[in-house]
């Protein structure tokens, strides 16, 4: 079996993005719990409540953070383990995922606060990270052509 030595911080980062996407979520129920607005009608009726038209401004910005979430992470999850795929360092794995996952929930957290221009500042930093992932992969490739 091949052996892969950043796998282990990419199996961190990926339970540490799962965690934090699991707290958006548990985040977003009680939200909508504590506001009693639901869309869907079961939703209204396990909670008692009539179904309304829209909900909070709170649960539809946990909502802007989910699907953020789905759009961006995928791009970090392929990349980084494409990086251990070509037997990537793990002193540089550490470095980049870990930043790159520090960045998602910092990021996650000013979103949910709607505090610009740092949501702007922490989106193009975990892009900058991704495109340092990519020049990895590149740099590695090379090694192990040469």
């Amino acid at each position: 079996m091949p052996y892969y030595p950043a796998l282990s911080i990419f199996v961190l980062s990926l339970l540490a993005l799962f965690v934090k996407a699991s707290i958006t979520s548990v985040i977003q129920i009680i939200s909508r719990f504590r506001s009693r607005r639901f869309l869907l009608p079961e939703d209204a009726a396990l909670a008692r409540a009539t179904p309304v038209a829209s909900e909070s401004a709170f649960v539809q910005r946990c909502a802007n953070v989910w699907r953020n979430d789905v759009e961006n992470l995928p791009f970090f999850l392929m990349l980084a383990l494409s990086y251990v795929l070509v037997g990537g360092e793990p002193d540089t794995a550490s470095r980049l995922f870990g930043s790159y996952v520090l960045i998602r929930y910092a990021h996650t957290i000013v979103y949910l606060r709607g505090l610009q221009p740092w949501r702007a500042i922490l989106y193009l930093s975990g892009m900058a990270v991704c495109w340092m992932i990519v020049a990895a992969i590149v740099f590695r490739m090379i090694k192990i052509a040469g």
